[in-house]
């Protein structure tokens, strides 16, 4: 297996029906969904559905969503799992009229974008009062400068996505962003960033089951695995939260 898989480490486990690997998994979405049903929300928008996990649990729920995943592979799982078809547009370029939405959330996506623009889109996006709900990881005041970057990058090479933002972005700069921006905290919670998605016996049983599946992926997720033992950053380098803002 080469240092750079074909099959990106994201790809392969929603190929193997394991999704929710945001920090705090299942225990993450269900903060969010508490909330947005604490506060009336109806139409939703969920920036980076993933194999949706988290939209089939918005749409039980009764919410109105609009699901959007750019990547292909986990957009098609969605897709043929839920029976309903999810936007291929990246945020960046996603289009809705001002004010189209009570809630907008992401699990672990905003930290890949330029966050003044994002925030600030998500803010026009939504009504006066809405709310913008999130599961991200962030770097704390102990990590790196220095390392930050080539951490970011390398992660990226290996397994084809980036484990953390790039630029040093703590829980601090990213709550004066949203200030910033427009929002203010209504809620929040610090999660454990090792986590695994439903808690390690479900973990496992869904990552056995899809290896029983397609065994043609036992290769790539050893390989994945072993570089996940590497431990790319030290632990009291990161830190994760899932919180809702609102737009005031």
């Amino acid at each position: 297996m080469s240092f750079t898989h074909r099959v990106a480490y994201h790809e392969m486990m929603a190929r193997l029906g394991v999704g929710d690997l945001h920090p705090g998994g299942k225990a993450a979405s269900s903060f969010l969904l508490a909330e947005l049903r604490k506060h009336g929300v109806s139409r939703v928008l969920e920036v980076g559905a993933g194999i949706g996990n988290t939209t089939e649990r918005l749409l039980r729920s009764g919410f109105a969503v609009t699901a959007i995943e750019p990547n292909a592979t986990l957009r098609k799982i969605l897709t043929k799992r839920l029976r309903i078809e999810a936007g291929s547009t990246p945020f960046e370029t996603f289009e809705a009229s001002d004010g189209s939405y009570d809630a907008v959330i992401s699990e672990s996506v905003f930290y890949a974008l330029d966050v003044p623009t994002s925030l600030a889109k998500a803010q026009r996006l939504l009504r006066p009062g809405g709310l913008f709900g999130f599961a991200e990881m962030f770097w704390t005041e102990t990590a790196e400068p220095n390392v930050i970057a080539l951490n970011h990058d390398q992660t990226k090479k290996i397994f084809g996505i980036p484990m953390a933002p790039r630029e040093p972005v703590t829980s601090a700069t990213w709550g004066k962003a949203l200030c910033h921006a427009g929002f203010s905290e209504l809620a929040a919670m610090r999660l454990d960033p090792a986590a695994p998605a439903g808690g390690r016996h479900m973990h496992r049983k869904r990552l056995a089951l899809g290896l029983l599946r397609r065994p043609y992926l036992i290769p790539t997720f050893l390989s994945y695995r072993s570089h996940e033992r590497r431990g790319w950053a030290p632990p009291r380098w990161l830190e994760s939260r899932v919180a809702v803002w609102k737009r005031t």
